[in-house]
């Protein structure tokens, strides 16, 4: 393609979903520009895709009224040959996605500036009334100069009208906030809640939301709370967890009122230890990461409890100032991917005291299976103490009425309790979870449904599904994959309609005026031609009548193909 209306193309600057971003040049004043063009003919239903463009025009003409230095402009918007193409201002630098790839990563106060910058951002927009509504670091563009200006603004909900039409899951979904996972009104805090995903992730090296499945991910975005950003990057001060946790409120009503005021708390939560560092992506799962400092003071007691027995409770262990040595208090040890949340040593210290106690009275208070009891005392065994070596004896206990004998395990120490099982309760059945039949239909039939990560059904199909909040993925071949959220029994049935996956080919010829042909059907429009075809390989025909070229092209869903066929008489 060597040209958009007035534009000249000079280059491709990058591909997406809808379309490809190419680099252009106004020849009337001489401006480089950016034109990011974007495919009308995703729809196949005619009302719908006149809607779309509509929608189109309108909000890139309200994103237009954004004049914020870290905003990109919008300078125009066209349409030819069902493909829309928005003309906005050049940024001669990087996204922050490509700077994030690089294994050195950007200096403390750059990145803080990139928060500051793109905060301020979009708050000005928020103030106008417009939610971006999908920042991640591909939409963040980095100046040569160090300014940061934020992409897509107007395109981002457009794009995300689309997909709702299509019935994709709109935004890029690790970014998402809960409210956009849910369907939920959509405000600034939205976009404050992917600004802090994004911040995270640079803080950590990981994103806070990992899933292998679709599914998985979204319920992590609604339901959990992401790991301590101390435990994957240990120069975070503690207090950046709090300042992030607001910032990933899942009620938006929780969050900072605007997006400058949750970076100048980051800020200032950082600032409270100068020696951190960010992470580049991934290098936390090969670094070692530092346990707690109650964690590893509670492993300090175990220790001490399985060489000197003792009946009495671990006393609490003392909050260690940060500047304590690592080798004392806080023991390297290595990470895996998946931190397994490890068992509370306190509520264990608790647990074992009753247990003591309950040994000392003859009593039986409770009956606990599977826990490794402290030490008895067993001070008949051993050589009665010196007046030197305890000059202050502890008064002995009276000793119980009737001891129950205990079982020794080789190591002298107890066994689990195992001949006297627990007194058994009354059963109690507990109630069935309420169920409700679901019936999805999907066109075309025959498509594969996947409830919850593990349910399957072929279409047409009913399935029970218990009461609550599911999801469900539909997957056909050579139809793009289509998400839903359900909520039972609220929601009793769907019709779901799977959309092609398709991508373009562009053929401009000279002289233009040619015909035609794609699998040896006579195509209705003559060059210069967009085509929309399903993906996978095609033969491609352009003739005069006379003279052919012929040629095949392999398509791939979103992608657009550009040719530029030559017939000489």
């Amino acid at each position: 393609m060597d040209q958009i209306g007035r534009y000249q193309i000079l280059g491709e600057l990058g591909r997406g979903a809808m379309g490809i971003v190419y680099k252009a040049q106004d020849p009337a004043i001489g401006r480089t520009i950016a034109v990011k063009s974007i495919r009308l003919t995703d729809l196949s239903d005619e009302k719908e895709r006149e809607r779309l463009r509509e929608r189109l025009f309108r909000e890139a003409q309200t994103a237009g009224i954004l004049s914020h230095p870290g905003i990109v402009t919008i300078y125009d918007i066209a349409e030819e040959n069902g493909m829309a193409y928005i003309f906005m201002e050049f940024v001669n630098g990087p996204p922050l996605e490509k700077m994030l790839q690089q294994s050195q990563m950007p200096d403390k106060e750059t990145l803080l500036s990139i928060f500051r910058q793109t905060a301020a951002a979009l708050d000005y927009a928020h103030k106008k009334g417009i939610v971006h509504r999908d920042i991640k670091p591909a939409n963040i563009m980095i100046h040569e100069d160090g300014t940061a200006k934020v992409t897509d603004f107007g395109v981002a909900k457009i794009i995300s009208q689309q997909m709702t039409v299509a019935g994709t899951m709109m935004g890029t979904p690790s970014y998402m906030s809960p409210e956009q996972v849910q369907g939920g009104a959509v405000t600034g805090r939205a976009d404050q809640f992917s600004l802090a995903v994004l911040v995270y992730e640079i803080l950590t090296g990981e994103k806070p939301f990992q899933a292998e499945y679709l599914p998985t991910l979204l319920y992590k975005i609604v339901r959990e709370d992401p790991i301590p950003p101390q435990r994957l990057n240990g120069t975070l001060p503690a207090e950046v967890e709090a300042v992030l946790k607001q910032a990933l409120a899942k009620d938006p009503a929780a969050r900072y009122e605007t997006c400058a005021d949750f970076v100048a708390a980051l800020a200032a939560a950082l600032n409270t230890n100068h020696g951190w560092i960010p992470m580049p992506r991934g290098a936390s799962l090969e670094m070692p990461t530092r346990a707690s400092s109650s964690d590893a003071f509670a492993e300090t007691i175990d220790d001490q409890a399985a060489a000197e027995p003792t009946t009495e409770p671990a006393a609490p262990a003392p909050r260690v100032p940060a500047a304590a040595p690592a080798i004392a208090i806080e023991p390297v040890v290595p990470r895996s991917r998946q931190i397994e949340q490890e068992p509370s040593h306190t509520a264990r210290n608790v647990m074992l005291a009753i247990l003591a106690v309950a040994a000392v009275a003859g009593g039986s208070f409770f009956a606990i299976e599977k826990l490794t009891a402290p030490k008895p005392q067993v001070a008949a065994q051993q050589p009665a103490a010196t007046p030197e070596a305890a000059p202050n004896p502890a008064p002995a206990l009276p000793p119980p009425a009737a001891p129950t004998p205990v079982p020794q395990s080789p190591d002298n120490t107890l066994a689990p309790k195992q001949e006297t099982p627990p007194r058994p309760r009354p059963a109690q059945a507990a109630p069935a979870p309420a169920e409700t039949l679901f019936q999805l239909t999907t066109s075309p039939a025959d498509s594969e449904a996947v409830f919850d990560g593990d349910q399957k059904c072929m279409t047409p199909c009913t399935i029970p599904l218990e009461e609550g909040r599911h999801t469900f993925v539909v997957r056909h071949a050579g139809f793009r994959d289509e998400h839903r959220i359900i909520e039972i029994p609220r929601d009793t049935g769907l019709i779901v309609d799977l959309q092609r996956a398709t991508g373009t080919l562009s053929l401009i010829s000279q002289p233009s005026g040619l015909t035609v042909l794609v699998d040896g059907k006579l195509q209705s429009q003559k060059t210069p031609v967009n085509l929309t075809l399903p993906v996978g390989p095609h033969q491609i025909r352009v003739t005069d009548g006379t003279h052919n070229s012929d040629f095949s092209v392999e398509v791939r869903d979103g992608v657009l193909l550009a040719r530029t066929v030559e017939l000489t008489p």
